[in-house]
């Protein structure tokens, strides 16, 4: 029976792993605007005072709210040679154009119209060591920055809402990541592969999409950091086969930890967890370290979680319960 068990969880690790590789939904096709030719990417700057599941993000991006922190900044003249595609009070990047340097600042502004998006597939390059997004970029497309081999180091600005599906994967040079307190999700496979990340930092209680950071075998620490409370889940997979990892600090608001979300993290040694919390779904602690468990709430609400099966680790585990 023991060894029909076994099989059966590898079996099921090995479908996750292949699930991952796939893909997600295909995204909605980009609206055909008129494109603004490559040179002209600052445009004029001055004086011109933006539950995942297993979802990607293909809506287009909303302006600010009323009460947005970054209204009345100055403009970020960024580097140039992007194209663009123009809205009636917005753009989009589309494409990475004639840029071929090392340090790339993404344009706040072009033509007087805030910089909302950046499309899918859109500036994926090889030259880039460091990235600058403004703050009026409120989502990343599909693949937008994926397989930059060189880029190491990445600003994200307050504003960005949404990560999008494969944004940063494989970037295998980022070492760390801080996610603005604006973000609400990082999507499928959002920085799956980034083999050098060693610390994740989310300012805000972003949702995680399915293997949101699989496969960064160098991460040893994630934090969400927000007090705030408010509600989010943390999708199947989405630090599945993160081999160093050893703590995972989830704040309050955190309702549900996916499937396989934390399998194959064999070095995890310190989970921090909130009383918000309601499921944890099958196998999310499946083959992880010997397990010190820092709870928010009662023994009793322990006892209210819906616990699915493979997550025997968390039978055997250490539990602080009432931490503060």
């Amino acid at each position: 029976m023991k060894r029909i068990i076994t099989v059966l969880l590898a079996l099921a690790l090995a479908l996750s792993l292949f699930a991952c590789a796939q893909g997600g939904q295909n995204q909605p096709g980009k609206t055909d605007n008129t494109t603004v030719p490559s040179g002209t990417a600052s445009g004029d700057n001055t004086g011109n005072t933006g539950n995942t599941g297993d979802t990607h993000s293909g809506e287009e991006p909303t302006a600010p709210q009323d009460g947005d922190p970054n209204e009345g900044k100055e403009p970020v003249v960024g580097s140039e040679g992007f194209k663009v595609e123009e809205y009636d009070d917005s753009c989009t990047i589309t494409d990475i154009g004639t840029f071929s340097g090392t340090e790339m600042i993404v344009p706040s502004h072009i033509n007087g119209k805030p910089v909302r998006r950046i499309d899918e597939d859109a500036l994926s390059n090889d030259t880039m060591t460091s990235l600058f997004i403004p703050w009026t970029v409120v989502s990343i497309g599909e693949d937008a920055f994926s397989t930059s081999k060189n880029l190491e180091t990445v600003t994200f600005s307050e504003g960005l809402k949404s990560v999008g599906e494969g944004s940063f994967g494989d970037c295998t040079s980022i070492k760390t990541v801080t996610l603005p307190a604006s973000l609400e999700s990082v999507y499928y496979s959002g920085f799956a592969g980034c083999t050098a990340l060693e610390e994740v930092t989310l300012l805000g209680n972003a949702s995680l999409g399915k293997c949101a950071f699989s496969k960064d075998t160098a991460l040893e620490k994630v934090t969400f950091a927000d007090d705030s409370g408010r509600a989010y889940s943390v999708g199947s997979s989405a630090f599945e086969f993160d081999a160093a990892l050893r703590s995972a600090v989830l704040s309050e608001g955190l309702t549900t930890i996916g499937s396989f979300a934390f399998a194959g993290c064999t070095s995890l040694g310190t989970v921090t967890l909130p009383k918000s919390l309601e499921n944890i779904e099958a196998s999310a602690f499946s083959q992880v370290g010997a397990l010190k468990i820092i709870y928010a709430g009662s023994e009793e609400d322990w006892g209210r979680i819906n616990v699915a099966g493979g997550n025997e680790a968390l039978a055997g585990a250490e539990i602080t319960f009432n931490a503060k």
